[in-house]
């Protein structure tokens, strides 16, 4: 599937590092974005996506509190490098054993469409990590609000998306 679904002026601004989710229409096409607020789409980039898969890994129990506080400090620990983009994937990778079904979509930029089930098998285990850390008295160093709208746009996706 081509590129198609953003106008020519969002497109040229675009940045590379990144997921881009559009939602799917009937047709299981993905609706034309017509610029970055459009209800349609939705966007994260790369360290973003990286803490939304390890915290719904959490919250579903595929990884230790232990192991959240490991990848967590060793974010933390960069957020004032400029690293390279292949740093930045490395750091942010999801380990091959936690390759769960519903999280392996969003795993790779590769084209792709995603089925409705999956947003929200994705979104109900991104929810119950981010309960638990609204339930801590700790309290992460990085704004959530960006992780609760993910967690609202892939429930409200009546047909799935399409992701890039």
């Amino acid at each position: 599937m081509e590129e198609k679904y953003l106008s020519e002026s969002v497109d040229s601004t675009r940045r590379n590092m990144g997921y881009e989710l559009v939602k799917l229409d009937d047709q299981d096409e993905p609706y034309e974005v017509t610029n970055w607020d459009d209800p349609n789409y939705f966007r994260m980039n790369t360290e973003i996506i990286g803490r939304v898969r390890n915290i719904a890994l959490w919250g579903i129990g595929l990884i230790s509190g232990e192991e959240m506080i490991r990848y967590t400090s060793v974010v933390s620990a960069s957020d004032n490098e400029n690293l390279p983009v292949e740093d930045l994937v490395k750091m942010h990778a999801v380990a091959p054993e936690l390759h769960v079904s519903w999280l392996e979509p969003f795993t790779t930029t590769n084209p792709k469409t995603i089925p409705k089930a999956m947003c929200l098998l994705f979104a109900e285990n991104l929810d119950i990590g981010l309960r638990m850390i609204s339930d801590s008295p700790i309290k992460p160093d990085y704004e959530l609000d960006v992780m609760v709208h993910c967690v609202e746009f892939l429930r409200s996706c009546p047909n799935g998306v399409w992701l890039e």
